[in-house]
């Protein structure tokens, strides 16, 4: 039988590699927008604009290269019109339209991300630390005694 300690552990663990998972994936998915981490090579066939709750600054941009959707950064999209060949070799900075260069960046949510998911996985790590006791067996603080 597992001890109360072990359980805790155990479960602190899975907490912890889920928190670095959760951040690692949003932090990841935000990367792909830019499509620097992609290597394409086809035609835009479609090009969706999903309006959310602020219409014109958080909207959600499908681009479909050859029938395969894929959400993009507003700025790359933009800049794209059904029809447009598009080449891009994998982690290069760069994307080619119909011959034409086009420099890629990281979107701001982005940069924002891959800068809190290390934080917020330390922050996870160091909550699941258990509180040294002092020597008394006390922790935390605790009101004067009353004279």
């Amino acid at each position: 039988m597992r001890s109360p300690e072990s359980a805790r552990r155990g479960a602190v663990a899975i907490l912890i590699v889920a928190v670095v998972l959760f951040a690692a994936l949003a932090a990841w998915s935000l990367a792909v927008r830019s499509t620097i981490p992609m290597a394409l090579d086809g035609t835009v066939t479609g090009i969706e604009t999903r309006h959310e709750k602020h219409p014109g600054v958080d909207d959600v941009w499908l681009v479909a290269i050859d029938g395969d959707q894929r959400h993009l950064d507003t700025e790359i999209a933009e800049g794209l019109s059904v029809g447009d060949h598009i080449e891009k070799v994998r982690w290069d900075t760069r994307l080619e339209v119909n011959g034409e260069a086009r420099s890629l960046h990281l979107s701001n949510d982005s940069r924002a991300m891959l800068f809190l998911a290390p934080i917020l996985a330390l922050t996870a790590a160091a909550l699941a630390v258990p509180q040294r006791r002092s020597r008394a067996g006390t922790t935390g603080w605790h009101p004067p005694a009353k004279s």
